[in-house]
């Protein structure tokens, strides 16, 4: 008999751990499959890069030109006539302004002998100014220290031949230099050389050109056929993920060219006028040249804008006469980079990509190591694609975890891990940092569910009980922190109801423990918003106790008090004693997060005697001021009850 109720006891909890190891392995295989995947195809990304850079460029630029297409073909232009005007447009915009651009390099070029002297005399200055300084004791310092080095490496190798047995090499004796024969190459392969990157970088661009004709002449075809090809079974999901991740690299690309655009007009402009204002002929002569090289530059993440800064403070050192010029253009260039970027920026782009700053970064180098220069160009596009394949896939959703901008964990959780980890101060200036933005709200959104956390790792074991009660005493300190500032902004403040100077009686009566007590006190705050209150009784009392309060006061209103999970049996329990014998009371159920069995619940509570049930702050906030305020217009009036809010 006893080996057969053993057995009875064993089965369901050998079959619950098999469940348990069978869910494990499966993840853990889940996820190796997930990072396999991973490598093959990043893998494949680097061995196919040289076809599917040219692709990406090409969606990128299709990107750029649809909205000018869709727009002549809103005007009446066909299909075919809009792609191919706007593709000779773009070409012959990028081909007149690359003539010009390449023209005044050439120019800048061949003029640059002429400024050597300019050069040399700078550098003189500063050397000059080196010596006996700061500056001349470190180059100083340098410099011995290379000679010390130098030294040791001498004599290593004088040591290194002498334990071979080789004599010492005398002064001035030239030692053996073997010779290397380096055949000359023929015209034939010389041609080859020159000719074979250039040859490859034309093809590229055809191609480019090509797939970018087909890609806006066949867009619509091209998205249905990806979307039945990645769309089985999740249509709705596809089609969103297709409209989300092309709204956003196509604002992405748009933005950043209108953007720089500005910034390299704006540069190119400031320069032209220092050109006429100090008689600069080299400044306005090439203005075209940098504010173009430092709008294409831009495109480039994080490094563009110094190499433009490091290309024209360079070329003003060289061309100009002095310091005080080429360190104010130095200075506007980097007044107009922080004003781009931190106020049209915002203003224009947001977070219109959904990417953090320091995914950008990671992203960026990624890219750079898998693709090179081109890499960087495309690694914000790029990036944004995964976070839309991370929002829809589910599989996936790691990469919208890592590289998203939205908040890693929600606020209330943040406040119960921080309240868990014991860290009050940041706990404490998380909620007040809420109630300042939500005054209202702090308590639904944040106060409340972290609560309920705590319950629900306490029911399971997880949170003993110190750090539980560290948890209820933290979040206490917090309510009467939010209570004395609430104070403090509505003090003079008149209320806009009449309960405010009534008698009428209200208690908060606990369901079963000191959490229901806390959410009974936040229901307490939620109210005095309106300017209403409660007195709650405390939960250390007996239920006797509490029964006598209530027959002696006859309260108009009661509220009871519970949170889940468990604690449903008592508050059926107290809600029909207090319906026995306080027969006209209304009294008012909060089952504060609640989610499961809802109708089942409020059933049972309504069988005993609750006239509402609420399952969150603003069901019961709306539940019991009419309440109120009917109980209101028969009771006299008194002092305000807002300094009943107390706990007993």
């Amino acid at each position: 008999m006893i080996v057969r109720d053993s057995i009875r006891i064993s089965s369901p909890i050998a079959l619950r751990i098999t469940l348990v190891a069978t869910t494990s392995t499966l993840k853990s295989r889940e996820t190796f499959f997930i990072l396999s995947g991973l490598v093959l195809i990043t893998a494949c990304l680097y061995w196919s890069r040289q076809v599917l850079i040219p692709v990406a460029l090409a969606i990128l630029l299709a990107f750029i030109l649809t909205p000018a297409v869709s727009a002549l073909q809103r005007r009446g232009l066909g299909r075919l006539p809009s792609v191919f005007v706007v593709v000779i447009l773009a070409l012959l915009l990028l081909g007149g302004v690359g003539y010009v651009i390449s023209r005044q390099i050439d120019n800048l070029v061949g003029n640059l002998q002429n400024y050597v002297d300019n050069i040399v005399t700078k550098f003189e200055s500063l050397q000059g100014a080196g010596e006996g300084g700061f500056f001349g004791r470190i180059q100083h310092t340098a410099g011995e220290i290379s000679d010390k080095l130098t030294q040791n490496e001498v004599r290593k190798a004088e040591k290194k031949l002498q334990e071979n047995g080789k004599e010492k090499p005398q002064p001035g004796e030239t030692p053996a230099i073997p010779l290397y024969v380096q055949l000359a190459s023929s015209g034939w392969s010389r041609v080859g050389e020159v000719l074979g990157p250039t040859a490859e970088g034309l093809a590229d661009s055809f191609l480019v050109l090509v797939l970018v004709v087909f890609m806006l002449i066949q867009r619509e075809n091209l998205r249905n056929r990806m979307v039945r090809l990645f769309g089985h079974g999740r249509l709705i999901a596809t089609t969103q993920a297709f409209d989300e991740g092309a709204q956003r690299i196509s604002r992405y690309l748009l933005m950043q060219l209108f953007i720089n655009t500005i910034f390299g007009v704006t540069l190119g402009v400031g320069l032209f006028v220092a050109g006429l204002w100090s008689g600069e002929r080299v400044l306005w002569q090439y203005a075209l040249l940098w504010g173009f090289l430092s709008g294409v530059l831009r495109f480039i993440p994080y490094i563009g804008t110094w190499v433009a800064a490091a290309l024209i403070t360079g070329f003003s050192l060289a061309t100009l006469p002095g310091w005080y010029l080429p360190l104010g253009i130095f200075a506007f260039f980097i007044v107009v980079e922080l004003l781009t970027a931190n106020v049209v920026e915002p203003l224009l782009f947001g977070h219109s990509t959904g990417i953090s700053p320091m995914a950008l970064l990671l992203a960026a180098a990624f890219w750079t190591w898998l693709w090179g220069p081109v890499g960087l160009i495309l690694s914000t596009p790029l990036t944004v694609i995964l976070v839309v394949l991370g929002k829809y896939v589910p599989e996936l959703h790691f990469f919208e975890v890592l590289l998203g901008d939205e908040p890693a964990l929600k606020p209330y959780i943040t406040y119960y891990q921080r309240l868990v980890a014991r860290d009050l101060d940041e706990a404490s200036d998380l909620v007040e940092e809420f109630a300042g933005e939500h005054p209202e709200e702090v308590y639904e959104e944040v106060m409340l569910p972290a609560l309920l956390l705590a319950k629900k790792d306490r029911e399971r074991g997880e949170l003993d009980a110190d750090n539980y009660q560290f948890v209820l005493k933290g979040m206490r300190d917090v309510l009467e922190d939010l209570a004395s500032a609430q104070v403090k902004t509505t003090e003079g403040q008149k209320a806009d109801t009449k309960a405010e100077a009534s008698t009428v009686v209200f208690l908060g009566c606990p369901g079963r423990d000191e959490a229901d007590e806390l959410a009974l006190d936040m229901l307490a705050r939620v109210l005095r918003h309106a300017g209403y209150a409660m007195e709650v009784l405390t939960s250390a009392v007996l239920s006797a106790e509490v029964m006598d309060r209530i027959q002696g006061e006859c309260p108009a209103v009661i509220c009871i008090g519970s949170l889940p999970p468990g604690g449903l049996a008592q508050a059926r329990y107290l809600c029909k004693r207090i319906r026995l014998q306080c027969p006209k009371v209304k009294i008012v159920v909060g089952r504060w997060g609640e989610k499961d069995n809802v109708e089942r619940m409020e059933k049972r509570l309504h069988d005993v005697g609750a006239d509402y049930v609420g399952t969150t702050l603003t069901d019961s906030r709306k539940q019991i001021i009419p309440l109120l305020q009917v109980a209101a217009n028969t009771t006299p009036a008194a002092t305000n009850p807002a300094e009943l809010v107390t706990t007993h």
